[in-house]
């Protein structure tokens, strides 16, 4: 086959790929007519050239000896020069780019780039070093050639007059990746190491775009191994790797409670042999080219003045509070625990938390100021990525960009919560009770908001009395409260109490003793019980039991732990989609035939006659009567024109059309149609489709008679469908003890039955007293439509008596926080995905059984959601 031919590569690569299976990846390497074979010593290497002359001769290929050459120790295979040293970028590519002048055209500059697209893993951080590049030929601007493009351009220029010698990594060996992160790219480096010196591997880059521009700095540092992975992947899985970072990169990867992106990451990074090392425990030669963590020296230097503050902020029913952790540019660190006295919601303590975190800071005199907190919420609202809605977050924001204004230069970044651990348990502390002026941790009381005045005042908070307090104090003085009933009653419990070495003790019935503590403690026990580096966020008994048997008592034990473990974020977001129904069964009634039709859509088929794929179904609601159609497109438009001639022209204008929330029927050409000829449209809730359900019924009728019908003939369903329509509209039905026809027509239908074996009505029939009959037949319609929907209301009395026995009712007020099932939404779930997402705030009731929502930021949720789908949030 001559080489013109344009297949012939393809074909040639295919007989090669074919001819040396067995060998290609290991002795010999080929790409269409370029082929090396290797070796590692010259006794291997002649064996290798018998067996892969040997297969030639089997198969008539021949050599060309002009352009064979044997037994070299370097050559250029695909571009590059391969040698015992490595793999080197041939002079003549690096001449190419070294000898080019500076780009005048927007082609130019993709000339440029092309040609170092093709030396990218010999170029550390290009795709930093080249951003100036792409900015150049970006379509919306003019081009324009830059002093910073004519830095990079010599810049690579330098880098490529002596370009790094790739190295071979052996089997099984350790390799090392150093990760780069900068405001524009994100980069790694696979390093080797041979006798104490180290050796790259493959340089990755990759220019950030839109959102990820906006990722943490701990982010990119995850990004840049994730991309390392996916480029490299044959390296990560013949390989263990040894990540060198000072980000807290195991930490985050390895924490199941940071955001959605990393958790994502994290279990696509699982599939390899990934260890993280900080560079203080790699004591290696970092090649100096790439020693850039994050945005450069000079950044660092202006960080050594900059103060780090992390904010956090809990709010629930029981009080709420502030925990701030403050970082000075010497070392040193403050932790503050604030505890606020007024209402206060979920984003309004963030905010609180952030504004007092800098007034603070600002006082100890601090010009340069980095914030981390965990609400996405605040930092994109700050940042301006985020619109308001709410009126009081909008003078919280318009206080917290006063409050930074004061400062030379203030940053806020977003951080995973696992990042931002101190601050989290120092506003949980804050909100507890348990605030003696014993506590090592600074503790201050704000009341009231920072919107609400113009300097708060910060006060002392002060000692509670705890419930152990009078026991003590009769065991120790035998002092008794004045009230008599309280005296009676610590006089009667005291007996099972004893101080034992300054501790007092219970008596307990399966242990000796037990240790009492205050209540605050109670709830610190509970958490780590349930939530700590030992806990499973397991059930209140079970948090219960594993608690006594430790030994602690306090007297709402069992309250408190309900309420904690009630009030888990975690387990409130992991809990089980419950299945059994929440509200009674409510049917649909109507009171004359063809007053209400359910409609709804079946499909995708297998495409039929005309592109047909998709099948349109209407059902009567009182005759149970059945229309439908298939279509090939679903459109807003065709599913009015089936409304128009299939129910309106054929049986009157109905009073009401069910459907689901899909856009065929939401859609402006379906809405004017039921408005022009006034009809009321109501949709059913969202993923719920019980609440259509007689239309789901019909479907499910006619989806079993096409699979039986069908067979092997799939592509036919359409021309079986008025059997399977005739046969159900003929059938009577269980609510109404007649068939469909009988309900629409006043007497039965003729069926193939009769026909085949005559029934008394065909044998005795008489074509000139037909009329007559019929009419006879008329006028006992209204009759049989009475006594039918009588059956019906008895049929749905008692089908609505069985299903309440299921029910466990569910109720939700306006103003109720809740949350919404993943599921419902139709977002696929992962194995280790939430099952809830929220929380959302009830705005309206519709019957007790489906609920309108609102987001926290104010926004209406399109749609209602049935009970069933939704569960309450706890605070």
């Amino acid at each position: 086959m001559p080489f013109g031919l344009k297949n012939a590569g393809a074909e040639y690569q295919q007989m090669v790929n074919k001819v040396f299976k067995d060998e290609l990846g290991g002795i010999i390497e080929a790409y269409i007519d370029d082929m090396v074979v290797k070796s590692c010593t010259g006794k291997e290497h002649v064996q290798h050239l018998n067996m892969i002359f040997q297969k030639m001769r089997d198969v008539g290929m021949r050599l060309n000896p002009k352009k064979s050459f044997f037994c070299l120790s370097s050559g250029k295979f695909l571009g590059y020069i391969v040698s015992e040293r490595g793999i080197e970028v041939h002079p003549s590519k690096c001449r190419a780019i070294i000898d080019m002048e500076a780009p005048k055209t927007v082609k130019e500059v993709q000339e440029l780039t092309g040609r170092i697209a093709a030396l990218n893993r010999f170029i550390a951080r290009s795709g930093e070093v080249c951003k100036p590049f792409f900015q150049t030929i970006k379509k919306t601007k003019k081009f324009e050639w830059t002093s910073q493009c004519q830095e990079a351009f010599e810049q690579i220029k330098t880098y490529l007059s002596n370009p790094p010698i790739i190295s071979r990594p052996t089997k099984g060996e350790t390799l090392y990746l150093y990760v780069s992160a900068s405001a524009v790219a994100v980069s790694a480096a696979l390093i080797r190491e041979e006798d104490g010196v180290q050796k790259p591997v493959y340089f990755v880059s990759k220019i950030l775009r839109d959102a990820e521009e906006r990722y943490s700095t701990v982010e990119k540092g995850a990004f840049a191994v994730l991309i390392a992975t996916r480029k490299l992947r044959p390296y990560f899985q013949a390989h263990p790797i040894k990540v060198i970072s000072d980000l807290p990169l195991r930490k985050v990867l390895g924490n199941l409670d940071v955001s959605g992106r990393l958790l994502k990451w994290a279990v696509e990074l699982s599939e390899f042999d990934i260890s993280f090392l900080p560079k203080a425990a790699y004591k290696g030669q970092v090649l100096a080219d790439f020693v850039v963590e994050s945005t450069g020296r000079s950044e660092k230097r202006d960080q050594e003045a900059m103060w780090h503050v992390h904010v956090d902020g809990a709010a629930s029913e029981r009080g709420s509070g502030l925990g701030i952790q403050i970082k000075g540019p010497k070392g040193e660190v403050f932790y503050y625990a604030i505890h606020i006295t007024f209402p206060v919601t979920n984003n309004m303590v963030e905010y609180e938390a952030l504004i007092a975190g800098l007034r603070l800071v600002e006082a100890v005199g601090a010009t340069k100021v980095r914030v981390y907190m965990d609400s996405q919420l605040v930092v994109h609202q700050i940042n301006g990525q985020y619109e308001v809605h709410d009126p009081a977050l909008a003078k919280y924001l318009e206080k917290a960009k006063e409050v930074l204004a004061t400062f030379e230069e203030a940053m806020i970044e977003h951080v995973p919560r696992g990042m931002n651990e101190i601050a989290d348990a120092l506003s949980k502390l804050a909100k507890g009770s348990d605030m003696s002026s014993e506590t090592p941790i600074t503790i201050m009381e704000i009341p009231e908001a920072c919107i609400a005045a113009t300097k708060p005042k910060v006060l002392p908070i002060s000692a509670q009395l705890e419930w152990y307090t009078p026991i003590w104090d009769y065991l120790t003085t035998g002092h008794l409260p004045t009230d008599k009933l309280a005296a009676r009653r610590i006089k009667r419990w005291a007996p099972e109490f004893t101080i034992l070495e300054g501790e007092l003790l219970k008596k307990g019935y399966r242990k000796p003793w037990l240790v009492c503590v205050s209540e605050s403690q109670g709830r610190k026990l509970i958490d780590e019980v349930h939530g700590g580096i030992c806990g499973s966020h397991q059930s209140p008994y079970t948090v219960d039991k594993r608690i006594e048997r430790e030994g602690y008592f306090w007297p709402t034990m069992r309250k408190d732990m309900i309420d904690v473990v009630r009030r888990c974020e975690r387990c409130q977001y992991h809990s089980r989609v419950s299945r059994r129904p929440h509200a009674s069964l409510n049917t649909i009634a109507s009171p004359w035939p063809f007053d209400i039709w359910g409609i709804d859509i079946l499909g995708p088929f297998p495409t039929a006659r005309a592109n047909l794929r998709f099948l349109i179904v209407a059902v009567e609601y009182f005759t149970k009567w059945i229309e439908a159609k298939p279509l090939a497109l679903i459109t807003s438009p065709r599913v009015a024109d089936f409304v128009k001639h299939n129910i309106v022209y054929r049986y009157g204008i109905p009073h009401t059309i069910i459907s689901d929330n899909d856009r065929q029927f939401t859609g402006a050409p379906f809405q004017d149609m039921c408005e022009g000829f006034g009809i009321l449209s109501l949709f059913s809730s969202v993923s719920h489709p019980q609440t259509n359900g007689l239309a789901e019924v019909s479907n499910r009728t006619i989806l079993e008679g096409l699979k039986k019908k069908v067979e092997g003939s799939k592509g036919a369903w359409p021309d079986f469908l008025d059997e399977i329509l005739w046969s159900y509209n003929t059938t009577p039905r269980t609510a109404t003890g007649r068939s469909p026809f009988a309900m629409v027509y006043g007497m039965e239908a003729v069926t193939p039955m009769e026909v085949v074996q005559p029934t008394l009505r065909t044998i005795a029939y008489e074509w000139t007293k037909n009329n007559e009959k019929k009419l006879v037949e008329l006028e006992a319609i209204y009759e049989l439509r009475e006594e039918a929907r009588v059956r019906m209301a008895e049929y749905q009395r008692k089908m609505c008596k069985n299903f309440d026995k299921k029910v466990a009712p569910k109720h939700f007020q306006p103003g109720d926080w809740v949350l919404r099932s993943v599921e419902a939404t139709g977002k696929h779930i992962g194995k280790l995905d939430p099952a809830w997402d929220g929380p959302f705030i009830v705005t309206r009731s519709i019957e007790g059984r489906a609920y309108r929502l609102q987001d926290l930021a104010g926004r209406d949720l399109p749609n209602a959601w049935n009970v069933v789908h939704l569960r309450k949030f706890y605070k």
